[in-house]
């Protein structure tokens, strides 16, 4: 189990957070660039709104934390963003650049509804395709896949997903190496009950249906063993985790052996994993809890590592590897989403030892 006390992470960026030198907080999508007529241009078109900003999930490699945004309101200019120290404190950074962004260019980023980092720097972005989905919803492109190699900062790979389909709900993707380094991808689309499966490298794909269509499907891979990788899906609104054999749903047409844990539990979301350990939380709860899939699923079993704080709730947990420690990022997520209030959104660093 793992034992938690707080990180001072040395970047400088950092250095002015508030509330704690661990932590960084800020206020709707405050954007940086190089020239401040640019910004006027766009805040004044209504291109730019800084106030419809979330930012949903953030990420770290080497010393550089990655943030996304959804397009859910207007006024969105990009999906993906590096986080920078601006004039005023924390600031945005389109990433790898603003054109990679540009709405109804279906070769750029519409709409990133989730991302996974791999552990050489690629950020493999999930893009539904479909943009202001909280306001008045609109196609724009066809969903897909967009890599992009945080070392070059340049799109170094589009992916095309065949088996979508117009009623598909997709919402979250993870990447899984098999022998020699072989990337497969794994995402889930809600609408179906199904698991999509991309061979990156033959540009193969096809869908594994394994229950019913519900309103949300998590996935989010996890580790049994040095080569026993397993993909955990949570149903929402559903009680307990399914878990599936990632060397299944890598062999098409396989029989997909399913477990169950927690089918009497309370339901939860999932926000990210690190290795062997599942970081989530209840539906009706705001604290970040630490499965160890070694262990059997009980309340007994889940270890509470952080509690956001008042109107705030947790929406991703990221393990960065080489410092050993856990990106949290809170936010008044539901106060947004369900009136006109800014979006306050918080990183938290917290050590393992």
């Amino acid at each position: 189990m793992y034992q938690l006390l707080s990180l001072v992470i040395n970047i400088p960026f950092f250095c002015y957070a508030l509330a704690h030198p661990n932590n960084v907080a800020w206020y709707g999508g405050p954007m940086h660039v190089e020239c401040e007529h640019a910004l006027n241009l766009f805040t004044g078109s209504g291109q730019y709104v800084k106030e419809n900003v979330i930012a949903t999930k953030a990420v770290s490699f080497n010393d550089d934390v990655y943030v996304m945004t959804p397009r859910m309101k207007r006024g969105v200019l990009a999906t993906v963003w590096l986080l920078v120290s601006g004039r005023q404190g924390p600031a945005l950074e389109p990433f790898p650049s603003l054109s990679a962004h540009a709405v109804a260019d279906c070769g750029s980023i519409q709409n990133a509804v989730d991302y996974h980092l791999d552990y050489i720097g690629n950020l493999w972005i999930l893009d539904s395709g479909i943009i202001d989905t909280l306001e008045a919803p609109r196609c724009t492109c066809k969903p897909k896949v967009v890599v992009i190699s945080t070392l070059l900062r340049t799109v170094t790979k589009l992916l095309d997903l065949t088996t979508a389909e117009p009623s598909s709900l997709l919402q979250n993707v993870a990447v899984d190496y098999g022998l020699g380094g072989k990337p497969f991808v794994y995402i889930s689309d809600a609408a179906r009950g199904a698991i999509l499966v991309r061979d990156a490298t033959s540009n193969t794909e096809w869908t594994v249906l394994f229950c019913a269509p519900s309103s949300g499907l998590q996935i989010t891979l996890g580790k049994r063993g040095p080569a026993h990788n397993v993909l955990m899906v949570v149903r929402a609104h559903q009680p307990g985790l399914i878990e599936i054999e990632c060397a299944a749903l890598r062999k098409r047409n396989s029989a997909l052996p399913l477990r169950a844990f927690g089918e009497n539990t309370r339901p939860v979301f999932l926000l990210g994993s690190d290795a062997h350990h599942i970081y989530l939380r209840h539906a009706d709860g705001a604290d970040v809890l630490s499965w160890d899939v070694r262990d059997g699923y009980n309340m007994s079993q889940l270890i509470s590592i952080h509690s956001p704080g008042p109107r705030l709730v947790p929406t991703s947990v990221f393990a960065d590897p080489l410092k050993h420690s856990l990106l949290i990022l809170d936010s008044n997520y539901g106060d947004v989403i369900n009136s006109n209030s800014p979006a306050y959104q918080r990183i938290s660093f917290i050590g393992q030892l």
